[in-house]
């Protein structure tokens, strides 16, 4: 398992090495300088076949400094614990929200994410104190990216969006930011801020770090935020449906409010497309579960968005038979 951390790590002392040669070779310590030559070797070595892998499995490194960690050898065993167990949380809803557009608004996540999504503890990380991560069933995924190699890479955004001192990603993100991602994401971040805990997150190719002042953001954000939905069956005309677009409009019956927004995925392309190909969208009755999301921004902010979760024809009764 290799992240950018252990790449600069042989970077750094592939460069070390070659430093100490050049010293060696001016004071002609022929022994000195084949014992470097051996190891720089090694190394170049270790580093080229490093860097000719082709790896489609989620690997990340966090390492935590501030408040629970104590030197570069020791943690705190409470706040590890929980911290590991909330990203790992936070990456298991994030699998599952991928794959089916959205979760349920509670209950257990299902078992093919859960398993997609979890990861082992494979190594430690010192100097601060960190935990290096692996995907738990890496064997599964070779020809393309893996459900959580995607979703740690997105949790990855999140993190550094959140925190991020131009407020504005968060702001636009939220909006289609699944409910309880958003609830994880809180837990997590507030999990960091009360510890007084900095988080360096590193991936294999990329870094992120998350100082005082940006776990300090992240939490005004999150803590202020107000994410919420409910579900609502509601009858009534279907105005317009566009499957490619996947967008509806929908007039209630009670009082005639047009409701307009997505489309889930959990409607079917091909059911979609037979309403409209079939021409049962205009003057037809509908029975529909339409969830709405509301986002109270901590400047006041209030925004709504709609989507269509269930659609079924309501049948007309049979005329009266003749007398």
């Amino acid at each position: 398992m290799v992240t950018k951390i252990h790449r600069d790590a042989l970077k750094s002392e592939i460069a070390t090495l070659r430093n100490m040669l050049a010293r060696s070779g001016a004071t002609r310590d022929r022994l000195g300088s084949m014992s470097l030559q051996q190891r720089l070797s090694s190394l170049e070595g270790k580093l080229a076949e490093v860097e000719g892998q082709v790896r489609n499995i989620a690997n990340v490194a966090l390492i935590f400094d501030g408040g629970p960690v104590h030197g570069s050898t020791a943690i705190d065993a409470e706040f590890a614990g929980k911290a590991l167990q909330e990203y790992q949380d936070l990456i298991a809803k994030n699998v599952a929200s991928e794959a089916l557009g959205g979760l349920a608004k509670k209950g257990p996540l299902p078992a093919q994410q859960q398993q997609q999504a979890r990861m082992n503890v494979t190594a430690l990380v010192h100097g601060s104190f960190g935990f290096v991560l692996e995907e738990n069933d890496p064997e599964q995924w070779q020809m393309f990216e893996s459900p959580a190699m995607i979703s740690v890479a997105a949790v990855t955004d999140l993190l550094a969006g959140v925190a991020s001192s131009d407020g504005r990603w968060f702001d636009e993100r939220i909006l289609e930011l699944d409910v309880r991602v958003f609830e994880s994401l809180r837990v997590f971040v507030e999990h960091l801020h009360k510890a007084k805990s900095t988080l360096k997150i590193a991936e294999e190719n990329r870094e992120i770090r998350l100082d005082a002042a940006g776990v300090f953001r992240a939490h005004e954000r999150v803590s202020q935020a107000e994410v919420k939905e409910y579900d609502e069956e509601i009858e009534g005309e279907l105005l317009g449906l566009v499957p490619i677009q996947r967008r509806f409009d929908f007039r209630r019956r009670d009082d005639s409010e047009v409701l307009s927004g997505m489309v889930s995925v959990y409607l079917s392309a091909d059911y979609l497309e037979r309403i409209e190909r079939d021409e049962l969208v205009s003057g037809r009755e509908w029975r529909a579960v339409v969830r709405t999301k509301i986002v109270q921004r901590p400047d006041g902010r209030r925004s709504e968005t709609r989507t269509l979760i269930d659609l079924v024809k309501i049948g007309r009764p049979d005329p009266p038979a003749a007398a």
